[in-house]
């Protein structure tokens, strides 16, 4: 029989203390009806080994390997792909869920049947796993109107969190998954606002560990999918255009989906905005001329220089 519960892990290279405490928060888990599938990246240190030894002594927990490396939100496909319940979580390799978090997330989910994502307030910790400032509580509204729910997915917050919590196998199906992208998260989470309603819990039951000041955008591509090394890219005119695809794909009537469509133009409208799509065009040309014989040169010159 399958679990009714898939929680799924990504991992790269992750130190063994870090990996053995996540591990552990999973076990000791006080609803014991899941999974844990483990996709390691093409690690090259200890971390498929010590995944491979905790799956050989906990059946629920099943270990798979990828030949090379296909960028991180590949290998969070590739994890849901391979998981068998009725609700998804998606954690990293060094989060930690206290013991009472599949219980809360899942009956909160039950009791809302209209709901396809759910998740509790969230502490950060350092690298050493020492406690930092908590996020911010989210207020999801109940609205059956897909343009109420996709206005608060891209306008009132620019934090991203339906990689971090629980969601209903089934609604992450109808979704194109993380397409690999810098922003895929945030595309995914617009897509599953048009499905459904979220649910936070006010108890805090999840973990994230903070690595320091935020990766920009730019610098996060080639962890994303390693082709975006070298290529240019507009992560910030892409995010706009796959917003006003989910908008035209809405549920509903044709004045649902044009209210759909408003809130991505007001989204593209905003002030900021433009300084972003600047800064898109700006930092493609940067990566063109550096692949050129001069660009070469000056980035050879400014390194003997450092």
């Amino acid at each position: 029989m399958s679990p009714r519960f898939s929680i799924v892990t990504p991992v790269y290279e992750t130190p063994a203390d870090v990996l053995e405490a996540m591990l552990a928060s999973v076990r000791a888990q006080t609803f014991q009806d899941w999974e844990l599938v483990i996709c390691d990246n093409a690690s090259t240190d200890r971390t498929p080994d010590i995944c491979s030894e905790r799956a050989a002594r906990d059946s629920r927990i099943r270990m798979f390997r990828n030949p090379s490396n296909i960028g991180g939100d590949r290998n969070y496909n590739r994890c849901f792909e391979l998981s068998r319940g009725e609700y998804f979580l998606g954690i990293g390799a060094d989060d930690i869920v206290e013991p009472e978090y599949l219980a809360r997330t899942v009956a909160a989910l039950d009791a809302h049947p209209e709901a396809v994502f759910c998740h509790t307030r969230s502490r950060r910790m350092d690298p050493d796993g020492r406690p930092l400032d908590p996020y911010p509580p989210r207020e999801f509204s109940a609205s059956r109107h897909p343009s109420v729910r996709l206005r608060e997915a891209i306008l009132h917050t620019d934090q991203i969190f339906v990689c971090l919590g629980l969601l209903r196998a089934s609604a992450l199906r109808q979704t194109p998954m993380l397409k690999p992208h810098p922003y895929s998260d945030s595309f995914l989470q617009a897509q599953l606002a048009l499905i459904g309603s979220f649910v936070e819990i006010p108890e805090f039951l999840f973990r994230r560990r903070h690595h320091g000041p935020t990766m920009s955008i730019y610098d996060r591509a080639p962890w994303v999918s390693p082709e975006h090394r070298s290529a240019a890219f507009f992560p910030h005119w892409r995010r706009i255009r796959e917003y006003f695809a989910a908008a035209a794909g809405a549920p509903g009537g044709l004045v649902e989906k044009g209210r759909c469509l408003a809130v991505v133009l007001r989204y593209t409208l905003r002030p900021r905005q433009a300084s972003r799509l600047l800064r898109d065009l700006g930092m493609a040309g940067r990566r063109v001329i550096l692949r050129t014989p001069l660009g070469r040169r000056l980035r050879d010159a400014r390194r003997r220089a450092a």
